[in-house]
């Protein structure tokens, strides 16, 4: 699978209380889609792919802010648009400093409104609506250190199917068995996400650590960790090694196989949502010319295994994955 991603984003500020950020997007994808699980050679896998894929997916979002004092209040909106799947969202978003601006609270709200489509199936047109609600810390701790903490709850209700993935499970007796994707029809998530800075003048670094928590009503628990350095080597060069090491849990109706017969009323065989693992080592370079103009590089591998999972006991069945990337920016201030 390959993809490619022009992003171009945007700031501007006018009179001094108004900001406005907006960003668009295409994403150009090829390749093959694993769409069915199979235990025909005795051991379930992923034996079937689609027909070589062209996708395309334009999206975009902008988001205004009026600043009053140590007062902020942005509203926000959003779209996105591929041939089987449209989504639209807004936000709100009220932000406050404190404490001589070492202490920073923030709270929001969004809401997106999704249509469900397919390829193989043109009449399917399925919604799918999420209602997200964020409250955050910023707190300054020292001249050279801040923590930053955040919870956000998700309740979502509508079509969750992937409805181009399959089940096709034989049996000792009687004839083989092929069951769609099939998954609630609701999904409430609570992710807290916390982040530490910290400034090493002498070493002229900074140490950046993330540590993320997710759950979900559907039985998934997942811890994200990462940790970076960034070094700044002379006036205009900086470099940021990072590491990031992702778990999780499987959703309770995950199953490479038809467990039973007639089959379960939800039933998923995407390995996505088993018990897994994965690393992701990354090394990004900035460079800042004189004239404010700011180019960044960052080339990063992921492979997502069943043995990376904590505790070793992950999904025997998941196929190891992998990947590279490379991400390009140029910032130019005017």
């Amino acid at each position: 699978m390959k993809v490619v991603e022009p992003v171009l984003w945007g700031r501007a500020e006018f009179a001094e209380v108004w900001e406005v950020r907006a960003s668009a997007l295409v994403d150009i994808i090829s390749g093959a889609s694993p769409q069915l699980v199979s235990n025909r050679t005795g051991t379930p896998m992923q034996t079937l792919t689609g027909a070589s894929i062209e996708e395309h997916r334009a999206a975009g979002d902008v988001k205004v802010t009026r600043r009053f004092g140590d007062f902020h209040i942005s509203a926000s909106g959003a779209f996105s648009d591929e041939h089987d799947y449209r989504s639209r969202a807004f936000g709100l978003e009220a932000r406050g400093d404190f404490n001589e601006r070492n202490t920073t609270l923030i709270a929001g709200y969004g809401r997106s409104d999704d249509r469900v489509g397919s390829h193989d199936n043109p009449a399917l047109d399925e919604p799918r609506k999420t209602d997200e609600y964020l409250a955050g810390l910023t707190q300054v701790i020292s001249p050279t250190a801040l923590v930053q903490t955040t919870l956000n709850f998700s309740r979502g209700r509508g079509y969750y199917n992937d409805p181009y993935k399959l089940t096709f499970t034989f049996f000792d007796t009687g004839p083989p068995i092929v069951v769609a994707d099939t998954r609630p029809d609701h999904r409430n998530s609570l992710a807290w996400l916390t982040r530490y800075r910290q400034h090493f003048p002498a070493a002229a670094g900074t140490l950046q650590v993330d540590y993320r928590f997710y759950r979900d009503d559907w039985g998934i628990r997942a811890h994200t960790l990462e940790a970076g350095w960034q070094q700044q080597l002379g006036e205009h060069w900086a470099l940021r090694p990072a590491l990031r090491y992702y778990t999780q849990s499987a959703a309770d109706f995950y199953s490479a196989v038809v467990p039973t017969r007639p089959p379960p009323e939800v039933l998923s065989s995407d390995q996505r949502l088993s018990a897994f693992g994965g690393l992701s080592p990354s090394l990004r370079a900035i460079y800042r010319f004189d004239n404010g103009v700011t180019t960044e590089g960052t080339v990063g591998y992921i492979r997502n295994a069943s043995s990376l999972r904590l505790g070793g006991s992950g999904n025997p069945y998941f196929e190891t994955l992998r990947a590279a990337y490379v991400i390009i920016g140029i910032t130019y201030p005017f």
